[in-house]
């Protein structure tokens, strides 16, 4: 470790630099549009349309708010969209200054998105903790997806659930730690994202991201697949698609240009480097790509389904809006639900089966009916 540390000492990381100067954005009572100036319009203009349809159908979601356990999880998804539209902008236009921080404000976020989406699955089954139990101790996990079809090991019950939780919460402890981490290397010269080579922190960092995201996944359809039945009166396909592809989608794309960036088939210009450039291409891209899934999600995450009839609640008056945003926002539920899984994982590595033990069954039944919280 050592060596390497001393060997990225030693090593420059590639710098590019434009040739010429930039001029002004105005200058002597003159407008001079350069061609990230469009960039931030296009991206701009972008970020007006995935944020109104977003604030749309979040409002919509705060105002109609009786189901808290599904509502909750998909207003955080919700928010993902405007997220990574405003802060994709930002970045942009803000790249010399303070993109590293947005960035890692846009990765937590991510986690998070991630966790919300695994409970609403979880919600869509049942809303008592208990009857979620009852359903997976029914599950029999015929076989693995692939790439994993040739485990033979399969688990059942609360075991198989918590090993797909933990599949899903190690990204989200893992993507912001890594920013994190991207950003402390950065500041001491041993990140270099402009090389691939080994003795630089980015290659390391990049590697782990991608085993993260990919096994957090992987859960998340392995979870799917034994459950789909129970999930087929929520068009469970279509919000599959319009949270993992933003979260899948993004990552790759980003790694891509950063990859044709590093083999030089993007180039500087007169005016822009070749990191500014890709810099460009990756928020117009975002930016594009959040405008469809803003519209993926108003079929994805509609509120009809939570909007009282007249009929059934003719006195029905819309709900407060900051009290329900306070509601999405208060995130004691998340370090509960990880609470839950350490205690469980910590029997289970002892050898007691929660699920089956009287003495712990009479445990968690009273601590997630919240009498221990």
């Amino acid at each position: 470790m050592s060596d390497q540390h001393e060997s990225s000492s030693q090593a420059v990381c590639p710098e590019h630099h434009a040739a010429l100067p930039e001029k002004p954005f105005i200058s002597q009572g003159e407008i001079h549009f350069a061609a990230h100036h469009v960039g931030w319009i296009i991206c701009g203009f972008f970020t007006l349309v995935s944020v109104g349809v977003s604030a749309w159908l979040i409002n919509k979601h705060l105002l109609n708010y009786t189901n808290k356990g599904q509502q909750r999880f998909i207003v955080r998804c919700l928010f993902l969209v405007p997220i990574y539209s405003i802060i994709s902008t930002l970045s942009y236009i803000l790249y010399d200054s303070y993109a590293s921080p947005l960035i890692l404000v846009r990765d937590c976020y991510e986690a998070i998105v991630l966790h919300a989406f695994f409970y609403l699955l979880l919600e869509y089954i049942s809303h008592d903790e208990e009857e979620q139990k009852e359903a997976f101790r029914e599950i029999k996990l015929k076989k693995w997806m692939f790439p994993l079809g040739f485990i033979r090991k399969k688990p059942t019950g609360l075991y198989f659930l918590q090993i797909m939780k933990w599949g899903v919460l190690q990204y989200t402890v893992l993507r912001p730690a890594c920013t994190l981490a991207a950003l402390i290397l950065n500041y001491i010269g041993w990140y270099c994202e402009a090389s691939w080579s080994p003795i630089w922190g980015h290659i390391y960092l990049v590697t782990i991201i991608s085993i993260s995201v990919s096994v957090a996944m992987y859960c998340l359809l392995q979870l799917y697949m034994p459950i789909s039945d129970l999930l087929k009166p929520h068009s469970p396909i279509l919000k599959f698609l319009s949270v993992k592809a933003v979260v899948f989608l993004t990552f790759w794309q980003a790694t891509f240009l950063a990859v044709l960036a590093s083999f030089g088939v993007v180039k500087d210009t007169p005016y822009m480097t070749a990191e500014e450039i890709n810099i460009g291409l990756g928020a117009l891209l975002e930016t594009f790509e959040m405008v469809i899934f803003a519209f993926l999600h108003l079929k994805a995450f509609t509120y009809l389904p939570y909007k009282p009839k007249p009929e059934d609640q003719p006195d029905f008056k819309p709900t407060s809006r900051l009290r329900s945003l306070g509601h999405v926002l208060d995130p004691r539920d998340m370090f509960r639900q990880i609470w839950k899984g350490c205690v469980y994982m910590w029997h289970r590595m002892r050898g007691y089966e929660p699920d089956t033990n009287e003495r712990y069954v009479r445990y968690y039944t009273s601590y997630l009916s919240g009498s221990l919280d």
